[in-house]
């Protein structure tokens, strides 16, 4: 930087200098008390702290105490925007940090919380990308209540959330929660929430299922394996939601369309650290997403919870727009969840279907449709999209059954569109 340059920074006021500095990691942030003297105490009241390891930093003591002087020297009359804590692989070896100072990072967060920042609170460590969660190394975290009058987001990412009850109560402006690659002990709570994102976690299941409850909720993200999946209970203002099982769910069993198979040794139906669910009778997802206005459901083939759910036949008074995707391979199952929908949607306006290709030998299926016992006019209806790799005649005549006229079903052929891109 030559002299010049420095003196025309210099000039800027203040508030546009810790604007700056709200961009830098912590540590250059730092290091600009380096300038000149009006630099030495700007860093101290940046309204934003990004604190991550140093690139190639072999020497923990040395962040450890430069985490500690950083929020320690910090000027307590400073607002505080957002404190982000991302601990990254390419910083440290994991399975010596992460065991030895878990303690230590989960008093630097809570010390930001003290902080009180208004718009960001973020905790995230990122040690690759491993096929089993025992594989990696998770943070845990603490089993203390989160507290704050000025949160609005927080994000956690490939933490071990330790508490039985995740409860958000005392954080009456927080709105949005993100959680990525997370370890869910239990129960997530509060009346405030309105923007719930969980991706690629795991919900403990021992020794009952974790239950969401956030009835002021208005959009939903509950995607990956989940193991178990939790129960979603009453949200009133839910308008959008996407949900989608992956395969490795625990509620998945491929020679049971209800997750009651004869066969004992089924851990995915018998779970051997719960006995026989303790949901059974109960919904676990759909009843919780009955009020939703949008939604897209993406289920795995063998993933019998959403069956299980359609048994108590839920009605979806609100749901205008549909998106049914990924029901891989076995179609004539999925038919029926498609009939189900249609029957307990009165207001549908548009429905896609995005499928698997059709078997091509249908004597191969062991699971059978079954026609609804009378149609049911959807007056609302606008149009249907229908992608697939092959169609099958058998969607064609269920939507037929139910009055929809075939004018209205557009057809994209998904090979063919990919050839086009």
């Amino acid at each position: 930087m030559t002299s010049g340059g420095g003196e025309r920074i210099g000039a800027l006021p203040d508030d546009l200098l810790h604007h700056v500095l709200s961009f830098l990691p912590a540590h250059e942030a730092v290091r600009t008390c380096l300038l000149a003297r009006r630099w030495l105490h700007l860093w101290k009241s940046a309204p934003a702290l990004r604190v991550t390891g140093v690139k190639g930093c072999h020497n923990p003591a040395w962040f450890l105490k430069f985490v500690d002087n950083l929020l320690l020297n910090r000027d307590p009359r400073a607002r505080l925007e957002s404190f982000e804590l991302d601990l990254h692989e390419r910083d440290f070896d994991f399975k010596e940090f992460l065991p030895a100072y878990e303690r230590q990072v989960n008093l630097w967060f809570r010390h930001a919380l003290m902080c009180g920042p208004r718009v960001l609170l973020a905790l995230r460590t990122t040690n690759g990308i491993y096929e089993y969660p025992e594989d990696y190394e998770t943070l845990g975290f603490s089993n203390v209540p989160i507290i704050s009058q000025h949160l609005t987001k927080l994000e956690l990412q490939r933490v071990y959330v330790r508490s039985s009850t995740l409860d958000f109560s005392g954080c009456p402006v927080l709105i949005h929660l993100k959680m990525e690659d997370c370890d869910i002990k239990g129960n997530i709570s509060s009346p405030f929430l309105k923007h719930l994102s969980i991706v690629e976690s795991f919900f403990q299941t021992d020794p009952f299922r974790g239950r969401i409850c956030l009835p002021g909720l208005v959009s939903l993200e509950l995607t990956g394996e989940l193991r178990r999946a939790p129960v979603l209970e009453s949200m009133p203002l839910l308008v959008s939601a996407i949900v989608r099982l992956e395969l490795g769910c625990h509620d998945s069993c491929s020679k049971n369309d209800y997750g009651d198979c004869d066969n004992s040794t089924c851990w995915r139906c018998h779970d051997p650290t719960t006995g026989s669910d303790d949901c059974l009778g109960e919904s676990v997802l759909l009843k919780g997403l009955s009020e939703v206005s949008e939604l897209e459901l993406s289920v795995a083939s063998e993933v019998f919870i959403i069956n299980r759910d359609l048994k108590l036949c839920p009605t979806f008074s609100k749901l205008k727009t549909l998106l049914l995707s990924e029901w891989c391979p076995d179609i004539a199952s999925d038919l029926n969840v498609l009939s189900c929908f249609l029957k307990h949607s009165p207001i549908l306006e548009k429905l896609t279907l995005q499928l698997s290709k059709v078997p091509k030998d249908p004597a191969e299926i062991q699971r059978s449709y079954t026609p609804p016992e009378q149609s049911f006019a959807l007056s609302h209806l606008k149009s249907v999209e229908i992608r697939f790799d092959e169609v099958d005649a058998k969607v064609l005549n269920i939507l037929s059954t139910h009055g929809i006229p075939l004018e209205k079903v557009i057809i994209q052929r998904t090979k063919l569109l990919d050839l086009n891109h």
